[in-house]
C-alpha cells in the first residue's frame, strides 16, 4: 500500500533559492523551451551521493549537471535518471556531497511548450489577424516540473530569482516587478530582449508563474501595501492584461481588483505581501483561474467584462472569481497548507471570503443569499453521497490530488467556515484569522493549527473550535435534522443523511442551531449548540411556526414532523417568512429527503403538494432552488417518457412570474429582479411557450440582422446579453439548421469569449439527430472549438435525452483521443459527471463496464460518485414515477 510518506520527496537535500533562466521562444515550430538553473540547496546529511527531486517531460544530459559545496570546487554529475512513473530526476555524484550549503547548476535543459493547459504551455490568440503563441504556466497542482527540476511540494517553500528571454514584441510577466534597467537587448540576438525579475518571498512552486506574450495592459494603484494605525495603508502597483485593443474590458476587474486589495488588507491587519499585482487574460485555460502570487491569471471569460456585451450574472462571476483569487494573496500564497490533504485551507477560505468582498463592493447584489444556492447547496447535494469524500483526505500522487479540487473542497469548505464565523460572531473569528496568518506567514499550516489559534486570537477555550470543527472537516457527509413539537419546545434528532436512503455513518456531529420563531408579534431567535445524537430544545414563548437552521447559516438538513411541517407551510402561503433564504431552504431540504425517500410518508407528491405554497414568490434565489430542483425531477421525466407533459407543467407554473417580470426591465427594480427575469424568459420559452418563442425569434432575428461590421459581430442593442444565452438556444431548438448555421457565422465574427461560450453551448438545443452529431464533432474539431471549451457544446447537448444518449456514445468511441488530449486535466472529470444525469439501471451498468474497461485517471472518485447517483434516480423513479405523472398531468406506464 502506498502511503503519502511513499510519494514524498526525501528531505536530506533541501532547496533554498532557485535561479531560473527561461528562453521562451513563442515562434519555434516545435514547440521546446531552453531552462538553465541554479539551485542553492542546503545538505542536511554527510552521506548523500544522490539530489532527488521532481522533474517531467524534461531533458537534462549529465554533462550539464555540477554540485558546487560552498567552501569552493566543483562536482560534476556521474548520472542522470528519471523516474517517470513519480516524476522525479536523480542526480548521481561519484562521492558524497559536504554537508552544508551549495549550489545544483544545471547549466542546459530542454522541456515541451506544450499543449496540455499545464505546465508551460502555449496558447493560441491573434494579434492583428496573424495567428500567434504564447507562452503561460499553470503549476497547481504539481506541474512546475515540467518547467524546471524542483522540490515541487507546497511545504518545500524556496525564494526564486527569474529570468526570460523573448522575441523583443512580446512581455515577460512574473511573479515579481522587472528589475530596474530590464528590458534590455540580448547580446548575441537583436530579435530578443531579456527579462531579468527581483527576487521573490520564500514560496511554493505551484506559485510561480511566467506568461509571455503581446498585451495592452491597464494600471492603477491600491492601499495595500502596509495595515498600521487601524488602516490599509501604501500603495501596490495593480495592472490588468487583456489582449491587444481590448483593455476597455479591463476597466471592471481593475476597479474590484485595487479595491478588493485594501478590504483584505484591512480584514487580515496584514499588507499585500508584494510589490505588484498582475492580472492577466489567458486564452487558453483549463480552470477559470489561478493565484500564482503576484501574477494571477485567468481564462478570458473570468476577467474581461464588455459593459454592453456582458451579462448581469456573468458581470458577478467576474468579480467572485477576481476576489477569490486576490483573498488566495493572504490564505494559499502567504500562508500554505503542509500538503494537499489540507487543500481546503486554501480554496475553502478564499471561497468564503471572496463573498465577503463582493459583498462589501455590491450590496446591491445580495451576494451572501447567492451563496446557499451557488455553494452550500451544491455541497450538501455531493457530501449526501456515500462515495463523497471529507474535507481532509489523505492523497498522494498527482491523479489523487487533481481530484480534490472539487466541491467538496470548495464550496463545503466555504459553507462550514460560514457556519463558524457565524457562530463565533464574524469579528470573534476574524480576529482568529488575523491571530493564524500573522503566526504562519511565509510558513506552512495545518487544519489543527487554523483551529487553536482561532481560538488563541478569538480568546476561546482550549480546544472548544477543535472539538466543534473535527467531525465537519474529518468525517464524510453532514447530518439530517429530525424535529418534533413536543410540550416545552422540540425534540430532536441527528443522523448523518445519504441521499440513496441508505444507512450512514455514525457520525455526532456538532452542530450550531439557529431557530427562527415566528408569531403574531413577530419573530424571535434562539441558538443551540447541538453535541448529542438527541437533544431536547426548550421553548417558552408561544409561537405559529418554527423555521430551524435560520438562514441556513449551519451545514444540515431539516426533517420536520409533520405538525410542525403543516405549520411551516402554512407560514409560507401567508407570507410569514419573510427570509428568502429560509422559504429557499425549506422547499430543499424537502426535495433532499424526497429523493433519498427517508419514510413511506415522503414522496414527490409532497414537494409537488409545498410548491403550491409558493405561487406568490417573486425572489430571484427562491426561484432559482425551485427550478433546480424542478431540473432533478425532470431527469425522472425524461426518463420515464413524459416530457411533454412535464413541459405543459413548466410552463404552468412558470407563466405568472414570467408575466409579471416581462422582457422589459423596470426602472428602479433590484439587480435580483434583472437575474430572476433573465433566468424565467428563456426557461419558459425552452419549454415551448409560444408567445416567448415568438418574441425570441424575433430578438434573435433583429440581433442578426446588426451584422454590419466584417472583423467582429457585434449585432444590435436589442437582445440583452442577459437574454442571449436562452434566444440562441430557442432559435436553434425552433428553426433548426438555419438558426444554428447563423450561430456558426456569430461565433466566428465576433471576437467576445463570453458570445463563443454561449454559442458552443446553444448548439446542443436541437434535438435533430443530424445537428446533435455536428454539435459533437465540432466539440472535437480544435481548430473551430478551443480545448478549453471542449465541454461547452457537450453540455449544452446534455440537456434532452436524446442528447445525453449521443453525447454519452460520443464520448465512448472518442475515448482514447480525449485521454491524449485531457489526460491529467480536470476535463476527464466534468465529462464523466453527465452520467449523473441516468436514471435508469440498464445505464448504470452500461457507465460501470465502460469505466471498469477504458482507464480514467483523475476521475476515478467523480466515477464512483456518478455510479451512486445513477442509482439514486433509478430507485427515485421506481419510487415515485406515478406520483410526478400525477402531478405533471401525465400517464404512467
Amino acid at each position: 500500500m502506498t502511503t503519502t510518506s511513499d510519494v514524498r520527496l526525501p528531505i536530506n537535500v533541501t532547496p533554498k533559492l532557485y535561479e531560473v533562466e527561461l528562453e521562451a521562444l513563442t515562434d519555434l515550430k516545435d514547440f521546446t523551451f531552453k531552462g538553465k538553473l541554479a539551485v542553492h540547496v542546503s545538505v542536511k546529511e554527510s552521506s548523500v551521493k544522490t539530489i532527488t527531486c521532481h522533474s517531467a517531460d524534461i531533458k537534462i544530459d549529465a554533462k550539464d549537471v555540477e554540485y558546487k559545496p560552498a567552501a569552493g570546487g566543483s562536482l560534476p554529475a556521474t548520472a542522470v535518471t528519471f523516474d517517470e512513473k513519480q516524476e522525479r530526476v536523480s542526480f548521481e555524484f561519484a562521492n558524497a556531497l559536504p554537508k552544508g550549503e551549495g549550489v545544483l547548476e544545471v547549466k542546459s535543459y530542454l522541456g515541451e511548450l506544450n499543449n496540455k493547459m499545464k505546465g508551460f504551455y502555449r496558447s493560441k490568440y491573434a494579434v492583428d489577424g496573424k495567428e500567434k503563441y504564447m507562452a503561460v504556466t499553470q503549476f497547481e497542482a504539481t506541474d512546475a516540473r515540467r518547467c524546471l527540476p524542483c522540490w515541487d511540494e507546497p511545504a518545500v517553500k524556496a525564494e526564486f530569482v527569474s529570468t526570460v528571454i523573448a522575441p523583443k514584441k512580446e512581455t515577460a510577466i512574473s511573479n515579481m516587478p522587472v528589475v530596474s534597467g530590464y528590458p534590455k537587448p540580448h547580446p548575441d540576438n537583436a530579435d530578443l530582449f531579456i527579462w531579468k525579475f527581483e527576487k521573490s518571498p520564500i514560496m511554493s512552486t505551484y506559485l510561480l508563474a511566467f506568461v509571455v506574450g503581446e498585451f495592452d495592459h491597464i494600471e492603477t494603484k491600491s492601499k495595500a501595501a502596509d495595515f498600521k494605525d487601524g488602516k490599509a495603508t501604501g500603495d501596490v502597483a495593480i495592472r490588468v492584461y487583456a489582449p491587444r485593443g481590448k483593455t476597455d474590458q479591463a476597466k471592471f476587474a481593475l476597479d474590484v481588483a485595487s479595491k478588493c486589495l485594501t478590504y483584505f488588507t484591512q480584514f487580515f491587519e496584514i499588507g499585500y505581501p508584494l510589490p505588484k499585482l498582475d492580472l492577466i487574460a489567458i486564452p487558453d485555460f483549463s480552470s477559470g483561474a489561478m493565484e500564482n502570487w503576484g501574477c494571477v491569471t485567468y481564462r478570458t471569460v473570468c476577467l474581461l467584462v464588455d459593459e454592453k456585451n456582458t451579462s448581469l450574472k456573468n458581470k458577478q462571476f467576474v468579480a467572485i472569481v477576481v476576489a477569490h483569487e486576490l483573498a488566495h494573496q493572504w490564505f494559499g500564497n502567504l500562508v500554505t497548507m503542509e500538503w494537499w490533504t489540507e487543500l481546503w485551507l486554501n480554496e475553502g477560505f478564499a471561497s468564503w471570503v471572496e463573498y465577503l468582498a463582493v459583498d462589501v463592493l455590491f450590496p446591491e447584489w445580495k451576494v451572501w443569499e447567492s451563496f446557499v444556492n451557488d455553494a452550500h447547496n451544491p455541497a450538501l447535494g455531493l457530501d449526501s453521497l456515500l462515495t463523497s469524500h471529507p474535507i481532509e483526505v489523505v492523497v498522494k500522487n498527482p491523479s489523487e490530488i487533481d481530484e480534490i479540487f472539487d466541491t467538496i473542497s470548495y464550496l463545503k469548505g466555504a459553507s462550514v467556515i460560514r457556519m463558524l464565523a457565524n457562530h463565533l460572531g464574524t469579528e470573534t473569528f476574524r480576529k482568529g484569522l488575523v491571530a493564524y496568518l500573522n503566526e504562519f506567514k511565509y510558513k506552512n499550516a495545518r487544519t489543527t493549527d487554523l483551529w487553536r489559534w482561532i481560538e488563541i486570537g478569538g480568546k476561546l477555550p482550549k480546544d472548544s473550535i477543535k472539538s466543534l470543527m473535527t467531525n465537519w472537516t474529518g468525517k464524510l457527509g453532514y447530518p439530517v435534522l429530525s424535529v418534533e413539537e413536543t410540550k416545552g419546545g422540540f425534540a430532536v434528532s441527528q443522523q448523518h443523511f445519504v441521499s440513496s436512503g441508505e444507512k450512514g455513518e455514525p457520525t455526532v456531529w456538532e452542530i450550531p442551531v439557529n431557530i427562527d420563531l415566528y408569531s403574531e408579534s413577530g419573530s424571535s431567535q434562539i441558538k443551540h449548540l447541538m453535541k448529542e445524537a438527541k437533544d431536547t430544545i426548550e421553548v417558552e414563548s408561544k409561537y405559529s411556526a418554527a423555521i430551524f437552521n435560520q438562514g441556513s447559516q449551519s451545514y444540515f438538513i431539516v426533517n420536520y414532523g409533520p405538525k410542525i411541517f403543516e405549520k411551516v407551510k402554512k407560514a409560507i402561503e401567508d407570507a410569514s417568512v419573510k427570509s428568502p433564504v429560509d422559504r429557499l431552504a425549506i422547499q430543499n431540504d424537502l426535495m433532499s429527503l424526497v429523493k433519498a425517500g427517508v419514510d413511506a410518508n415522503t414522496s414527490s407528491k409532497e414537494y409537488f403538494e409545498l410548491l403550491k405554497a409558493y405561487k406568490n414568490e417573486t425572489e430571484y434565489i427562491v426561484w432559482e432552488s425551485i427550478l433546480a430542483n424542478l431540473s432533478k425531477l425532470s431527469v425522472l421525466a425524461k426518463a420515464a417518457g413524459f416530457v411533454d407533459a412535464f413541459s405543459k407543467y413548466m410552463i404552468e407554473i412558470l407563466t405568472p412570474i414570467a408575466t409579471k417580470l416581462g422582457w422589459e426591465p423596470k426602472e428602479g427594480e433590484p439587480a435580483t429582479d434583472k437575474m430572476l427575469r433573465a433566468q424565467v424568459i428563456p426557461l419558459i420559452g425552452a419549454y415551448g411557450h409560444e408567445e416567448t418563442v415568438k418574441q425570441a425569434l424575433k430578438l434573435f432575428d433583429e440581433f442578426y440582422a446588426g451584422k454590419q461590421y466584417k472583423e467582429e459581430f457585434k449585432g444590435t442593442s436589442a437582445l440583452s446579453p442577459d437574454f442571449r444565452s436562452g434566444v440562441f438556444r430557442i432559435a436553434v431548438k425552433a428553426r433548426g439548421k438555419s438558426a444554428y448555421d447563423q450561430l456558426v457565422h456569430i461565433y466566428k465574427a465576433t471576437t467576445l469569449q463570453e458570445e463563443k461560450t454561449r454559442v458552443l453551448r446553444a448548439f446542443g438545443a436541437s434535438e435533430d439527430e443530424d445537428l446533435i452529431k455536428r454539435t459533437l464533432a465540432l466539440a472535437m474539431d480544435f481548430d473551430f472549438t478551443r480545448k478549453q471549451d471542449f465541454m461547452y457544446p457537450i453540455f449544452g447537448a446534455v440537456g434532452t435525452d436524446k442528447g445525453l444518449r449521443m453525447s454519452w456514445a460520443f464520448i465512448k468511441e472518442n475515448w482514447p483521443k480525449i485521454l491524449k488530449e485531457f489526460k491529467g486535466t480536470h476535463m476527464l472529470v466534468r465529462l464523466a459527471s453527465i452520467t449523473s444525469r441516468f436514471a435508469k439501471e440498464a445505464d448504470m451498468k452500461d457507465v460501470a463496464e465502460f469505466f471498469k474497461a477504458n482507464e480514467h485517471p483523475g476521475a476515478e472518485r467523480k466515477v464512483k460518485q456518478c455510479l451512486e447517483s445513477i442509482s439514486t434516480n433509478a430507485k427515485w423513479l421506481t419510487r415515485d414515477e406515478k406520483a410526478i405523472a400525477k402531478a405533471v398531468g401525465a400517464n404512467s406506464k
